[in-house]
């Protein structure tokens, strides 16, 4: 067993990227309090019905979800190259990845809170767009620090998806031969364009897939432990996948 050498050596890697990402969302938060750069403004009107103009910074916490999903990619064929020419088994290499892909995404999700609590101790009338509090709760950020704890829980869920998709679609093109790449990825982009396509053409569809969002989204149920429960679900799942692709895997260079 080498799982700890092949994690290590991810960690590694991971913590120079995790220092930069972290950086960036101190660095964009004060360049937007200075007024050098600017992400939007929300409309608020207070209880005499004065409309009061706040300007917000980027979505934090959508960054850090797509970071993960971009790092599980480019590194898990490259740890399964390395980690099998070292003498470490597939499925070593494969936990040691998915631990290290765990782990990041739970300290980026923690700086993504203490960026946002300590931030919002200051009256600087900016503020940091939260993910679940505009989708859901109707409120595009978060100052009680327990409802960001919740946000930050269903980030980190989101962030886990990623991560296990990103595994999956990285796998799966590694095992595909060349004709294979060629269908799948012409018939992602062939189903996207037809579903725009469908969607303009057809009113009823659209008013169906509309109806079918509001439910999804505003149910009742559809709390942040269910958003958690089926994010992790679907993060299992795609790891389960992930690990079946790794069986027997050939080494092959990093072509696609």
């Amino acid at each position: 067993m080498r799982f700890l050498p092949s994690f290590k050596y991810r960690f590694r890697d991971c913590m120079f990227s995790m220092g930069v990402v972290i950086l960036v969302m101190i660095v964009l938060t004060a360049l937007c309090y200075l007024g050098i750069v600017t992400f939007g403004s929300i409309t608020r009107t207070d209880n005499s019905g004065e409309v009061i103009m706040e300007t917000t910074t980027m979505n934090l916490s959508m960054p850090v979800a797509i970071f993960m999903f971009v790092l599980s990619i480019v590194s898990i064929r490259e740890d399964m190259r390395l980690g099998i020419q070292n003498g470490a088994g597939r499925g070593t290499v494969f936990l040691a990845n998915t631990a290290c892909m765990l782990v990041t995404a739970l300290i980026l999700n923690i700086a993504f809170f203490v960026v946002t609590a300590v931030w919002n101790q200051f009256d600087t009338g900016v503020y940091i767009v939260d993910f679940f509090g505009a989708l859901y709760n109707n409120e595009p950020f978060f100052e009680s620090l327990d409802d960001l704890a919740i946000s930050s829980a269903v980030l980190l869920a989101l962030s886990v998806f990623l991560s296990a998709l990103g595994t999956f679609t990285s796998l799966m093109y590694w095992r595909l031969n060349k004709l294979g790449k060629w269908i799948v990825s012409i018939g992602m982009g062939a189903a996207v364009i037809l579903f725009i396509d469908v969607i303009i053409r057809y009113a009823v569809i659209a008013k169906a897939l509309g109806r079918f969002l509001d439910w999804l989204i505003l149910t009742p149920w559809n709390t942040a432990l269910c958003l958690v429960l089926s994010f992790v679900i679907l993060a299992a799942a795609f790891y389960v996948f992930s690990a079946l692709l790794v069986r027997r895997n050939s080494i092959t260079a990093a072509t696609a």
